[in-house]
């Protein structure tokens, strides 16, 4: 019983460590612009946080599907305690990296997490594969895909955002914030509500649903929503700070164009299933946009999040596998 309450612990707080180091990626821009302060902003933030979990879920949950079959498990105590070490590694790893502002992927860390323990304890072929190949196209159209799509946004802008006033550019600002957030719940929120949909299939020992009915869930979807959004109100201010105007000088119109280029990434990826990241995908549409656009890039900066990205990877999955290791040769 322990071992159950230990790692339900462990889901909630890892849902609020990613509200507060991921989701602040929705206000960077808005905050670094001066458009709207820090609390303001991240209250707002907030709300459509919430929003977009719920609303999403029931639109297209197929990010959900992919994270509560990433890894088969197949008994109730060894399934916690995979779950258990996955969620301790990227919690870890996440709470480190806060601490100097830079912004991890939970979802990344979350995948690496669970497969490493997942293998510490059932063997490779506990792991699905087919899942994680929507991972790396996820990954790959985070990066890559953003980049093109802030090189189409800036181009258009030069016909269209450039004739706006700067006050019509702000409002349009608030409006691109509340888009960030809905998304990153759409994406996010749903890969908490697999994790959690997991842990109860193993909790009532009933079969993971290969296909999840949202209209079966509707408790853990708004719960997870509700945790989320206490998390994005307390928000990460460092990493605002790093993003928003550390990073990349971006001026009102070029932070639009940013949250424009993450919007239509999110959703494009969210409609189709693939899990990805939010920090990923605004950081990497902030840069394209300031490239673009001339603007002057800290590269110092850059380096040291596309490092914590790279470490993501083998740092979780190898605390995860180490942790089940030591958990059920313990327990």
């Amino acid at each position: 019983m322990v071992i159950y309450i230990l790692t339900f612990i462990m889901i909630i707080i890892l849902i609020f460590t990613n509200a507060i180091t991921d989701a602040p990626n929705a206000i960077a821009t808005l905050v670094g612009t001066k458009v709207m302060s820090f609390r303001k902003a991240a209250h707002l933030s907030a709300i459509f946080n919430f929003i977009g979990i719920v609303i999403m879920s029931f639109i297209n949950i197929s990010v959900a599907n992919c994270i509560s079959s990433m890894v088969n498990l197949s008994d109730g105590k060894n399934g916690m305690l995979v779950l258990l070490s996955g969620m301790v590694a990227v919690v870890l790893f996440a709470v480190v990296a806060m601490k100097f502002g830079i912004p991890t992927s939970e979802t990344h860390g979350l995948i690496a997490g669970l497969t490493g323990a997942a293998v510490a304890i059932y063997g490779w072929n506990s792991v699905n594969l087919e899942e994680w190949k929507s991972v790396l196209i996820g990954l790959v159209w985070s990066i890559f895909g953003t980049l093109i799509i802030g090189y189409i946004i800036s181009k258009i802008s030069e016909k269209l955002i450039v004739f706006m006033q700067k006050n019509q550019i702000e409002k349009w600002q608030v409006i691109g914030c509340c888009g960030m957030s809905f998304m990153h719940g759409a994406q996010d929120g749903q890969k908490f509500i697999g994790i959690l949909i997991l842990f109860f299939s193993l909790v009532n020992h009933t079969p993971i649903p290969s296909v999840i009915n949202p209209k079966n869930y509707i408790v853990i979807i708004v719960y997870t929503a509700f945790i989320m959004a206490m998390g994005v109100s307390i928000g990460g201010k460092k990493i605002v700070d790093n993003i928003g105007s550390q990073m990349v000088e971006l001026d009102n119109k070029q932070a639009l164009m940013s949250d424009i280029t993450t919007v239509l990434t999110l959703f494009i990826a969210s409609m189709t299933g693939m899990p990805v990241s939010t920090t990923h995908a605004k950081t990497m549409s902030i840069i394209s946009i300031g490239k673009n656009k001339n603007t002057r890039i800290d590269q110092s900066k850059v380096f040291s999040i596309v490092k914590a990205w790279f470490w993501n990877f083998p740092i979780s999955g190898g605390i995860g596998y180490i942790l089940a290791l030591i958990l059920h040769n313990f327990i």
